[in-house]
C-alpha cells in the first residue's frame, strides 16, 4: 500500500491494451486488484490492429469505464513536417550520408500523445481544469502495468498531484505471470502494445508484423520511405530500423542487433 497524507480523489488505470495493464485491467474487474474508478487509453491513430480489437474486448467485460483520449493521429502528424523544427519527436535512427555517423533523435512522442492526453483526463475527471493549481491537499492515484522484469521503467509521475502505483511489482509478477494469470482464466490474449512505426520494436516484433500482418509492415516500410529526408540537414537521413537500412532491406533474424527497448523506454507507458 502507498501511504500520503493528502485525499486520494480519483483511481485511474492507464491502459495500453497490451499484456500487463490489460491484466491489472481484469484483476481490477475480478475482484483481484481493488476496483479502480477507470480506465484511460491514449490512442496515437496509429496502432495495430489488434489494440483496437483487444480494447473494444476489455470495453465489453470491464465493470468501470475506459476513456479513450487523442492528441491526434501521429503518423499524420510526423509525415506533415517538413523538417525536425516541427517534427514529431520520436525516436528514429539517423545516418549521416558523408560521415556514416549514426545517432538516434530523441524521443517526445510519449509524453506528447500519451503523457499529456492521460494527464488532462484526469484533472477534468477531478475537475481541475487543465493549467489550473491542482488542489495540494488532494491527489489521484495512476496504475502504471510495469511487472517485476521490467521494474527500471519505475518512475514517478512528473506531476505532483498523480501518484503512480505499480500493482504488477507488488503482486511480485512478470510478464509471464500475467500471460499464465490470462490463459488459466480464459480471457482472450493480447497483443503487444507498440505504434506501427515504433523504432523500440527488436527484430522479433518486426519479423512478426512482416509474417503475420503484412498490411501492417506495407504501412510500415512505406512509412520508413517518407521519413527518410525530414531534417534540417539533407545529408542525414532517417530510419525506423538500428541498422539504418530502409525496413524492406532488413533480415530481421540475421540482423537480431536490436535489444527488446521497449524494457527501458517509454516511460512504463507505451508496450504496456
Amino acid at each position: 500500500m502507498i501511504n500520503d497524507n493528502r485525499e486520494k480523489v480519483l483511481t485511474v488505470l492507464s491502459l495500453g491494451a497490451g499484456v500487463q495493464s490489460s491484466t491489472m485491467a481484469l484483476m481490477s474487474a475480478t475482484g483481484v486488484l481493488p476496483k479502480v474508478d477507470c480506465a484511460i487509453f491514449a490512442d496515437t491513430g496509429y496502432e495495430p490492429k489488434g489494440i483496437y480489437l483487444y480494447l473494444n474486448y476489455l470495453k465489453s467485460i470491464l465493470p468501470y469505464p475506459v476513456y479513450l483520449v487523442s492528441k491526434g493521429n501521429i503518423k499524420k502528424d510526423m509525415l506533415a513536417a517538413k523538417d525536425t523544427t516541427n517534427f514529431v519527436v520520436a525516436p528514429f535512427y539517423n545516418q549521416h550520408t558523408i560521415t556514416g555517423k549514426k545517432g538516434m533523435i530523441q524521443r517526445q512522442c510519449t509524453a506528447d500523445y500519451k503523457i499529456i492526453p492521460i494527464k488532462k483526463k484526469i484533472r477534468e475527471l477531478c475537475g481541475v481544469d487543465y493549467g489550473k493549481h491542482f488542489p495540494k491537499d488532494k491527489y489521484a492515484e495512476q496504475w502504471i502495468g510495469i511487472s517485476k522484469d521490467e521494474i527500471r521503467r519505475m518512475k514517478p509521475a512528473r506531476d505532483p498531484y498523480i501518484l503512480n502505483r505499480h500493482p504488477l511489482i507488488e503482486m511480485n509478477m512478470n510478464r509471464q505471470d500475467c500471460l499464465n494469470w490470462m490463459k488459466k482464466n480464459n480471457y482472450q490474449m493480447p497483443v503487444k502494445s507498440a505504434c506501427i512505426c515504433c523504432p523500440y520494436r527488436d527484430d522479433k516484433t518486426w519479423d512478426d508484423m512482416k509474417n503475420n500482418n503484412p498490411k501492417e509492415f506495407a504501412d510500415a516500410v512505406e512509412f520508413d520511405k517518407n521519413i527518410r529526408t525530414i531534417s534540417k540537414d539533407f545529408n542525414m537521413k532517417n530510419y525506423t530500423h538500428r541498422s539504418c537500412k530502409p525496413l524492406d532491406e532488413v533480415e530481421f533474424i540475421k540482423e537480431d542487433n536490436q535489444l527488446d527497448m521497449f524494457n527501458n523506454e517509454c516511460d512504463g507507458i507505451c508496450s504496456l
